[in-house]
């Protein structure tokens, strides 16, 4: 009788795993699941020299499940540590009940001193809210660009048409927002220069944690990503970088919407918070996209979203993290879980961002 057991993938693997992602996500997937594959698992500038730190969950010459994982060093507290997000977590049918999730997660776990499950499903999430610590959910804000379209999509053509007006008049009477400050030059840039590194060792401080946001890992994460179109806002004062926001738009032609993946900067430079939310509203406003989304756990950022006409949307981005190889907390007063609303999250991270 054979036993389960936890292996780490090698490439000699790769023929079954494939066969197991047609088997869960359909063989038609199949192309664009194995060049995503290639991006986020070997291309990833963290991924360790051996190759990527997938698990698999076998039975003698079965493959039963996986949880793939995404490296990078994270800002925890007051120094770095080896972490992970967990990604493409799946198990097959006729294996479920036995288990193999709780195995996979706890190998994972165990091989990072922290594991980040960002945007769980409704069918992992009570797994991993048993194994880990439960901190999400991670709040979304919406803003309203174009109220009549909003208004015909929630109430149809007719009421929409006569509501959407008046929709408009109370979003500028209590969405007003604050201009973009005078000191602070925006600019839509298409490479990430090295200075990008300095602006990561000057801001990581003012979060209690951060997955590392150096020039390499944004370069692979934004400009280099196979199966989304992003834009980079950069903020400059004095001609120092201070800060940047990732953009993007999705959705059908008639209703548009523009999302804001990625913002960083000290997150007490409200000028350069300003300066980059204003610029990113003004670059959607000019494509005529009905609304701007955005999901967001660091409470400062919140408020500046907040004071340009952001309120707060519905959300289902649950979020869990184990901490085992390192202790809860900084050197300073207030352990980094005391301390989640000054947390970096946006759906940048991880594997959120998904096509």
């Amino acid at each position: 009788m054979t036993s389960l057991e936890i292996v780490r993938r090698r490439p000699e693997h790769d023929p079954e795993l494939f066969a197991l992602y047609a088997e869960v996500f359909g063989g038609g997937n199949l192309e664009r699941s194995r060049r995503r594959y290639d991006w986020q698992y070997f291309e990833n500038p963290n991924t360790p020299e051996d190759g990527p730190v997938i698990w698999m969950a076998r039975e003698g010459d079965t493959l039963l499940g996986q949880m793939a994982t995404m490296p990078f060093p994270l800002w925890w507290g007051d120094h770095e540590v080896r972490a992970s997000a967990g990604n493409d977590y799946f198990v097959r049918k006729s294996a479920q009940g036995r288990g193999i999730g709780i195995s996979l997660s706890n190998r994972w776990a165990d091989g990072v001193d922290v594991a980040l499950a960002l945007g769980l499903t409704p069918s992992s999430y009570p797994l991993f809210k048993k194994l880990f610590t439960d901190v999400g959910p991670v709040p979304s804000f919406v803003k309203i660009l174009d109220p009549v379209a909003v208004a015909r999509k929630k109430w149809g053509q007719a009421v929409g048409s006569m509501a959407g007006p008046l929709l408009g008049v109370g979003l500028k009477i209590f969405s007003r927002s604050p201009g973009a400050a005078l000191d602070v030059e925006i600019l839509q840039v298409q490479t990430l220069s090295d200075e990008y590194d300095d602006l990561w060792l000057r801001a990581r401080s003012s979060y209690a944690t951060s997955v590392r946001r150096d020039a390499k890992y944004l370069r692979w994460k934004y400009l280099a990503c196979p199966f989304r179109e992003y834009r980079v806002l950069e903020a400059r004062k004095a001609g120092r970088l201070s800060g940047y926001a990732v953009i993007r738009e999705e959705g059908e032609t008639s209703f548009r919407r523009g999302v804001i993946v990625d913002i960083f900067c000290d997150t007490t430079d409200l000028a350069t918070q300003d300066a980059l939310l204003a610029a990113a509203g003004a670059d959607f406003s000019t494509k005529g996209l009905v609304r701007v989304e955005v999901y967001c756990l660091n409470s400062r950022l919140a408020l500046a979203l907040k004071r340009h006409g952001f309120r707060a949307g519905t959300t289902a981005v649950q979020y869990c993290v184990a901490y085992r190889g390192t202790f809860d907390g900084a050197s300073g007063p207030k352990p980094v879980l005391g301390d989640v609303a000054n947390w970096n999250l946006f759906i940048g991270d991880g594997d959120l961002d998904r096509a």
